[in-house]
């Protein structure tokens, strides 16, 4: 973070970076960020003098809340903003993606960010950015569903959302006491009709109402000319789906297990990152196309990689490769995104794909790739290798077998002596050990011992 906001502020403000100085008042700030979301986004940095020096500010948490609760209480319609504390001396960042609701105001005035300049906009330019927008008004989400009520929405599923949108203190003000009102809040209840987006998120059984709402995982022995499996199909809430399928493919993947060198007890190694999983199947399910183009979000499960397709297509002028770099974040779905993002089931403003590739190499997995066809995007996850035997064992385990020679004959008080440990810990390592067949055990209760076997470590 250090560097980047040091690449940042080098380059100076421009139509897309803005800075506050320490004492900027919270109106001015606002008048900024609403400028931001009427343009293409950017990045504010409070805390930067006219030199632009890094001064930051005291009590900068308290201060970056204070401002995220002004943002969401001034600005209307209500955005989705990224307000966060760095490294830097208290610097206070804030993230800001280019409106998908245009005009934003502030207090019913709208600003415009022209240049390094933040003005309030005239007559002329509010119409412009009126018209710009009124086609994402129209947008599928945002459409009535006939018939659909808040009887048909599942009661527990809404419950849920209520309690994780309160735990993630995203959600900017005090929630509404009603599932209705929240509901409106949230931009899924307009003029008395909810919209296609609480089908997807709410709907007991959201294919009632629309055919492409279901998740499909396939598990393939081999390749894909090969025999499915097992063929899954998901369907209910998104966020319920969403955690049933990543639940079900760690389950049908398996884990391995390896020792922390600085605690006794294994941990377990899925065979794909969670994070890189959930992300995946959380982007197909925000960004996909629901109208026009038919078909479920898709996942397709290998032996050694698995693949996540969802129909539709990647913004204008985009190319898979840019979703491996830092970019802005161009929901397609801005309703649906909020949802996951409050329930912190999503990251916000492009990061996602490259948090995606970190864990993946966390867990020595090859890069993932993005490809787009005609008519969808794929994400493809390899599956992290299998860990050599000796990435299973504490040093404690592969000191004592070097020590051992082959065909020796040992008892658990021998290598609880041996390795400063507890008797207790020492069965499970031997366990552990002859799990590998690293160690061979015979015999029962106190006339059990072990002997060293031949295989290597």
């Amino acid at each position: 973070m250090k560097s980047d906001v040091t690449g940042i502020i080098k380059d100076g403000e421009s139509e897309v970076v803005a800075f506050k100085g320490p004492r900027a008042p919270l109106e001015s700030i606002a008048k900024t960020v609403c400028a931001l979301l009427n343009q293409q986004g950017g990045v504010l940095l409070w805390g930067v003098d006219d030199q632009q020096n890094i001064i930051g500010l005291e009590n900068a948490q308290h201060q970056a809340q204070s401002l995220n609760d002004y943002l969401i209480t001034h600005l209307n319609p209500r955005p989705l903003l990224s307000v966060s504390v760095t490294q830097d001396k208290g610097l206070i960042r804030v993230d800001v993606p280019a409106g998908a609701d245009k005009p934003y105001s502030l207090d019913r005035q709208i600003w415009v960010r022209i240049g390094d300049r933040t003005l309030r906009a005239s007559e002329e330019v509010s119409v412009e950015i009126v018209e710009k927008s009124a086609a994402q008004l129209d947008r599928w989400e945002r459409s009535p569903m006939p018939g659909f009520t808040m009887e048909d929405c599942d009661s527990a599923e809404l419950a849920r959302s209520r309690r994780e949108i309160s735990a993630t203190d995203r959600f900017g003000m005090e929630l509404p006491n009603t599932d209705e009102e929240l509901l409106r809040r949230l931009f899924l209840l307009r003029n008395g009709q909810l919209t296609n987006a609480a089908v997807v998120l709410f709907a007991r059984q959201p294919r009632a109402w629309a055919p492409n709402l279901a998740i499909r995982i396939a598990f393939y022995q081999h390749d894909k000319s090969g025999p499915i499996a097992n063929d899954i199909i998901l369907e209910g809430p998104a966020v319920r789906i969403l955690k049933e399928a990543v639940e079900i493919i760690q389950q049908r993947t398996g884990f391995s297990s390896q020792f922390n060198p600085n605690k006794l007890e294994r941990e377990d190694r899925p065979a794909y990152a969670v994070f890189a999983l959930r992300e995946g199947i959380v982007n197909a399910m925000a960004h996909r196309t629901y109208a026009s183009i038919g078909g479920d979000v898709q996942v397709e499960v290998f032996p050694d990689y698995l693949t996540i397709r969802n129909p539709g297509t990647l913004p204008e002028g985009w190319k898979p490769e840019d979703l491996s770099k830092p970019h802005e974040s161009h929901p397609r779905n801005p309703d649906i995104v909020r949802v996951f993002y409050l329930r912190e089931l999503m990251e916000w403003l492009g990061q996602g794909t490259e948090r995606v590739i970190q864990a993946c190499k966390k867990l020595g997995a090859k890069t993932p790739v993005w490809t787009a066809q005609r008519n969808s995007v794929t994400l493809k996850l390899f599956r992290s290798p299998e860990p050599k035997v000796t990435e299973l064992l504490a040093s404690r385990q592969l000191q004592f077998l070097k020590d051992m020679d082959v065909g020796a004959e040992f008892k658990v008080a021998d290598y609880a002596t041996a390795s400063d440990i507890s008797e207790r810990q020492a069965r499970r390592d031997l366990a552990d050990l002859e799990t590998l067949g690293l160690v061979e055990r015979t015999g029962k209760g106190p006339a059990t011992s072990y002997r060293r076997t031949a295989r290597e470590t």
